[in-house]
């Protein structure tokens, strides 16, 4: 309705194209993602284990199931998105944003708390990373009435929490250092710089205006 109410007649085309071709590549990346997880990290890792990884054959298995897990994922994806019409959901993009709160605050948490506290043990981690949809979840059955941004919000603030007391009572004895990479340069231009401010800025007037 956007682009039809807003976009004059000529550039229309050019619009829908542009908006087909980041959806397709949306979509085939994700496609991509979940073939290669289940296939690598889950198939490969627990049900098939070769004693020579690069076997040619091996590697022609993996193919073959990589490309009908993406049938698979295709097909699982087209049943569930008429679903996701109910008036409950408030909408699809409601429904993704309100679906990610199971997966980013654990992850963000185990990250972020990770690179800050270099004593932090793996257990701390691995604690998020169970903890985040588990209290999420009691959030989404339990407090309806609040919102689900909120809900993520104190649910990353919870997960931290527990890595904190995990670090506390058993942090590791040693330090965990990063490698550096002298090969790599990692500083950051002004040009960069400027770009980011520049975002941050145009970030902050718009939301003054449409405050």
């Amino acid at each position: 309705m956007l682009i039809r109410n807003l976009v004059p007649a000529g550039l229309r085309g050019f619009m829908f194209a542009a908006l087909t071709g980041a959806v397709i590549s949306s979509l085939a990346s994700m496609l991509n993602s979940a073939s290669t997880i289940f296939t690598m990290d889950v198939y490969n890792r627990m049900f098939d284990r070769p004693a020579n990884p690069s076997c040619r054959t091996s590697q022609k298995r993996l193919l073959l199931l990589g490309r009908i897990m993406t049938m698979v994922f295709i097909i699982v994806g087209c049943l569930l998105a008429p679903r996701l019409d109910n008036p409950k959901f408030g909408g699809v993009f409601q429904y993704i944003q309100q679906f990610q709160g199971y997966i980013w605050p654990g992850v963000v948490a185990a990250f972020l708390f990770g690179m800050m506290v270099p004593k932090a043990p793996g257990a701390a981690g691995v604690a998020a990373l169970i903890s985040g949809p588990i209290i999420y979840g009691l959030f989404q059955r339990f407090t309806v009435e609040v919102h689900f941004l909120i809900q993520v919000a104190i649910t990353f603030l919870l997960v931290l929490m527990i890595m904190g007391l995990i670090t506390f009572f058993k942090p590791l004895d040693k330090p965990r250092e990063l490698p550096v990479r002298e090969d790599i340069e990692i500083k950051t231009t002004p040009e960069v710089k400027l770009a980011g401010g520049l975002v941050l800025a145009a970030v902050a007037v718009f939301y003054i205006i449409f405050w």
